[in-house]
């Protein structure tokens, strides 16, 4: 595959380097190995071009972000490849022979060997356990703070650390790492990898059922909806309660899907045994519309705008129901409110519903 060169590594500074960092570093190297200073060099000459082109992306906000995850997603495949030649070099069979040999010990000797073999495997399976966790922790606690601080891809490198390292933070660090992937940068495919990676260590339905609706979320994002209801589904099934989950079925089956039927059916759950859930009052609004019931659109509609407050796709269905009813008066008025709110399509209906 394609290899990455990485700038970070030629100015020689860190994942989250400043702007001065990187603007400092570019200038003590370009004194370095600049033409001018070393005449015939032709090796320092292509370092000079290098160190420059590596300062050209780094010191571009746009074209450092492209970058990050360009070098990122790179280094990603190339752990992955890597991974996949060990795991197949580790699984080929290797066939020695070795003639037997008859060795008799003492049973104080037996007894001995035993104490010392287990003192010893103690110690080779625990100290490096302990070092792991404490590892993942910290890695997972400096990609979280990067994360708060913007820097993405300090971020998601310190994550993948944490990842690797097999301790207790792994199924946080694949959450935080697919939020950056997915919201950051759009990056579902990869975002689901970590969703999958953190399965392989989820060790609770709490944890399984957070996996399954970021993985559902990923999957509606790259337009597979059928596949994210299966895994809502899924994670309904462990947590039944998750009022989240009917919701996100009920919002692909109305907006993507247009199975308006099982969109009513998902989002009138979400208001059984006396629920407050006012965004289901939209939903329920709009499959009806779609559906040609006009009456029970307009009282959820109606219902959603008063206990949810100012929207500006609320009121914009709303005057659309009005127009259906003969109430233009009404219907120009939710019009201008939904236009006043910044809505385009409101912006253009104005002229009809306001003559």
């Amino acid at each position: 595959m394609e290899s990455y060169q990485d700038y970070y590594q030629v100015l020689d500074v860190g994942y989250n380097a400043s702007s001065e960092d990187v603007k400092l570093a570019y200038r003590q190297l370009a004194k370095r190995y600049h033409p001018d200073v070393n005449a015939g060099d032709r090796d320092k000459e292509e370092m000079f071009k290098l160190v420059s082109e590596a300062y050209n992306v780094l010191s571009n906000t746009d074209k450092k972000a492209s970058y990050d995850l360009s070098l990122l997603l790179g280094l990603y495949e190339d752990e992955k490849s890597r991974s996949s030649r060990a795991t197949k070099a580790r699984t080929q069979p290797q066939y020695t022979y070795r003639p037997p040999v008859s060795v008799y010990y003492s049973k104080l000797t037996y007894v001995g060997m035993t104490i010392l073999i287990l003192t010893l495997v103690a110690s080779i399976l625990l100290v490096p356990i302990g070092l792991s966790r404490y590892s993942s922790s910290y890695h997972y606690d400096k990609g979280l703070e990067y994360y708060q601080n913007e820097q993405y891809y300090a971020a998601l490198n310190s994550l993948e650390r944490s990842v690797l390292d097999f301790g207790g933070k792994n199924v946080e660090a694949c959450l935080l790492a697919g939020t950056i992937l997915s919201e950051e940068y759009g990056q579902f495919k990869y975002a689901i990898e970590y969703i999958d990676r953190g399965m392989e260590a989820a060790s609770s339905d709490g944890e399984r059922v957070q996996l399954l609706y970021s993985k559902g979320l990923y999957l509606r994002g790259s337009a597979d909806y059928n596949g994210a209801i299966e895994q809502f589904s899924k994670a309904l099934e462990l947590w039944p309660q998750y009022d989240s989950l009917y919701f996100a079925i009920a919002s692909i089956y109305a907006f993507n899907l247009d199975q308006y039927e099982n969109a009513i059916i998902y989002y009138k759950q979400l208001q059984a045994d006396g629920k407050k859930f006012d965004e289901a009052n939209y939903g329920l609004a709009y499959c009806y519309y779609k559906l040609g019931e006009v009456d029970q659109s307009a009282r959820y509609i109606n219902k959603y705008i008063v206990n949810y407050g100012i929207n500006a796709e609320a009121y914009l269905l709303r005057a659309k129901l009005n127009a259906k009813q003969g109430d233009n008066q009404s219907a120009c008025e939710d019009v201008k409110k939904a236009s006043r709110l910044h809505s385009g399509e409101a912006e253009n209906l104005v002229k009809y519903y306001c003559m």
